[in-house]
């Protein structure tokens, strides 16, 4: 794989502040060490959970 080994620039959605819009952006990602794996998705969600802390309720 050509990013084996290498840093990695992927999206997020990034929440600085609870109750603040998500924010998206570009974000650096580390290359696994020892005993880790990383893991390409493709898709995701919010679950309630995520909402009720981001919401700081």
């Amino acid at each position: 794989m050509a990013t084996a080994g290498k840093v990695i620039k992927c999206k997020a959605a990034v929440a600085w502040e609870a109750g603040k819009p998500l924010s998206m952006e570009e974000v650096e990602v580390a290359p696994p060490q020892a005993m880790e794996v990383r893991v390409k998705i493709l898709y995701t969600a919010l679950c309630h959970t995520d909402v009720y802390f981001w919401e700081a309720k």
